[in-house]
Order: C-alpha cells, then sequence, then structure tokens
C-alpha cells in the first residue's frame, strides 16, 4: 500500500514539474498570456467576482479607490432603506411608531434630491438608524425580502449604519465585495500567476451591452458564464416581464454555441447559492421550470438547474465545467479559481502541445 502511494506521488510531482516547465515556456514564449471573458446576464455576481480577482490575485484595492467607494455605500445603503420602506408599503405593514414616518420621509427625499451618494448628515443617519430599529422594518419586512427582491448587501450597510455615517468612514474589504452598480462598457484585470499573464474582462451584463463585444474576443482562452441561481422567479430590470433565470438560459447557450467560442473552455458558475438556498425552502423552482417533479430540495433543485443549462450545449464533445459559487465569499472563490485557474492553465497547455 505504501508503495502504491510512493509510486502515485512520484507521478503526481512528476506532472507537477511537467506542468511547472511547460508553464515557463509559455511565460518565456511570444504568447506571453491567458485570456478569461465574464459573462453573465446584469446582476448575476460578475463584479463581485472581479473584485475578489483583485483580493487574490491582483493588488487588491489603493487607498483613493478605497475612499472613491465610499459614494457608492452610501447610495447602496440609502436605496436599500428606500426598498423596504416599498416592501413595508406593499405588504401594508405599519411601524411601531408613528413617528418613523418623518424619518422615512427624510430617506425618499434624500433621493428626490439625488443626495443619497453624499456623507450622510447627522439627520439623515439618525433617521435610518431608527428605521432599522423599528422591527416593522428589520424583522416584519426584512422576512419577506427575498418576494420583493431586496438587494444581497442591503442587510450588511444597514448593519453597518454606525460605521457608515462616521465622518472618517473607509470602507472595508466587505463593503467593496458588496456593493453594487451597474457595469457598463468592457472592466479590465490583470495578474501573474507562476509568471504568465491573465487578463480578465467583464462586460456590461445587461440587454443593450451585449451586442458590441462578442466578435472582439474570439481569441479567449475560456468563458467564465455567472448565472445567478436564486433568480428562477424573478424578472429583468428591463423589462420587468422575463424570467431572469430564462434569460440567463438563453444567453449562456448563444454564448457556449457561438461560432466565435467553438474551440473555447466554458465554465459555468452557478452563482448566488446561499441565496438559493434560503429561497428554496419557499419557493419551487417549478414557477420557472414546469416540467421539474423533484422534491422542493436545495441539490435535486440545483443539479436540475445544472442539467437545464449542460442540455443547452450543442456540442457533445465541449466540457462545461460547473461550480456553485457564492461570490461575496472569499475563501471558497479562492478554493475555485485556483482550480478554474489550474484547469485553463493545463487546458491551454494542452492545446500548444505543451502537456
Amino acid at each position: 500500500m505504501g508503495l502504491c502511494q510512493s509510486e502515485e506521488e512520484k507521478k503526481q510531482t512528476k506532472n507537477s514539474k511537467m506542468i511547472d516547465k511547460s508553464i515557463r515556456e509559455i511565460a518565456e514564449g511570444e504568447d506571453k498570456q491567458i485570456k478569461l471573458l465574464l459573462l453573465g446576464a446584469g446582476e448575476c455576481g460578475k463584479s463581485t467576482l472581479m473584485k475578489q480577482m483583485r483580493i487574490l490575485h491582483s493588488d487588491g484595492f489603493t487607498e483613493e479607490e478605497l475612499l472613491q467607494q465610499r459614494s457608492v455605500v452610501y447610495s447602496n445603503t440609502v436605496h436599500a432603506m428606500a426598498e423596504l420602506l416599498r416592501g413595508m408599503n406593499l405588504y401594508k405593514i405599519g411601524f411601531t411608531e408613528p413617528k418613523r414616518m418623518e424619518d422615512a420621509r427624510l430617506v425618499m427625499e434624500t433621493i428626490r434630491n439625488e443626495e443619497e451618494s453624499e456623507p450622510f448628515s447627522d439627520e439623515l443617519a439618525a433617521a435610518m438608524k431608527r428605521l432599522w430599529a423599528d422591527p416593522a422594518l428589520n424583522t416584519q419586512t426584512y422576512s419577506k425580502r427575498l418576494e420583493f427582491h431586496l438587494h444581497d448587501s442591503a442587510k450588511h450597510f444597514l448593519d453597518s449604519l454606525d460605521r457608515v455615517s462616521n465622518p472618517s468612514y473607509r470602507p472595508s474589504r466587505q463593503d467593496i465585495l458588496l456593493t453594487r452598480i451597474k457595469t457598463t462598457g468592457i472592466v479590465e484585470i490583470s495578474f501573474l500567476i507562476k509568471g504568465v499573464k491573465f487578463r480578465v474582462f467583464d462586460v456590461g451584463g445587461q440587454r443593450s451591452e451585449r451586442k458590441k463585444w462578442i466578435h472582439c474576443f474570439e481569441d479567449v482562452n475560456a468563458v467564465i458564464f455567472m448565472a445567478a441561481v436564486s433568480e428562477y422567479d424573478e424578472v429583468l430590470f428591463e423589462d420587468e416581464t422575463t424570467n431572469r433565470m430564462i434569460e440567463s438560459m438563453r444567453l449562456f447557450e448563444s454564448i457556449c454555441n457561438s461560432r466565435w467560442f467553438l474551440q473555447t473552455s466554458i465554465i459555468l458558475f452557478l452563482n448566488k447559492r446561499d441565496i438559493f438556498a434560503e429561497k428554496i425552502t419557499f419557493v419551487s423552482i417549478r414557477v420557472c421550470f414546469k416540467d421539474y417533479d423533484g422534491p422542493q430540495t436545495y441539490d435535486d433543485s440545483i443539479n436540475f438547474i445544472r442539467r437545464k443549462f449542460e442540455a443547452l450545449n450543442a456540442n457533445p464533445r465541449k466540457t462545461i465545467y460547473v461550480h456553485q459559487t457564492c461570490a461575496t465569499d472569499t475563501d471558497q472563490i479562492q478554493l475555485i479559481l485556483d482550480s478554474v485557474i489550474s484547469m485553463i492553465i493545463q487546458t491551454n497547455l494542452h492545446k500548444s502541445g505543451l502537456y
């Protein structure tokens, strides 16, 4: 038994050395870079994954960038409160104390005046703290958040009101990961792994952005496609009628079978698995997939969705590499990215005849 393990270890060591040698050959050759294209429908978590890549493989964020993100945090926090107030109105939930109506008016007035990206005044900060302390908001309304699609980061920022409203507030790494701002155009980051330069491109996910970029990236080594599995009961921001999951599947099908990506590795991230795990306990995926007749459990439901995506691949010789992800979980993303990057490097070496 020990001999078998020893031989296996020798084989793994030999393979590892071969890979490292081949990677050096790539790094020293003419084509010194690997290009990754990050795709997915709007609000699927692409920007969060890009931030994770910066944290894990690049230099993170400069002090200037951190301070610039304050306005995004301010805006996300005020809009999170406004969404909760709309949820209260939707479900006809009344405040525990009627005096909170004045606080609510101040929040909505801040948005109307387009002042939500500015540092909080003492009055606004106090109003939001009182509102968030009201059980009608933080318990009754918040418990229905998945029904009116409150943004994932709402609780984080509202729980952090003391810190965020401090005049010397400096966003934390987790704050940066949880901020939300629409991506337009193309965002690029690059980093080195074992001497190989990786260039990762994120493009705007909304419908109006998609036709602008696809032909520009036919030479990418891999496509990472992100689909928010938690959105199976939600509709698109752009038209408010199309199911988000169906739209994501349509986009995946067009990318997977595009003539531009016929020889390109496709990696599918079924993202927001944490929200999916919570939502599946009370909303079946049958709202999106009428043909689903399995139990309303996490494993059965997400595996059904995985098979639905895999079935969209028209090329039986192409493997779709699937991962279940939570893009805000740095530890999990690090493990998955390490696995994905190793796979991409080995695939690239194989295509180059080096491995």
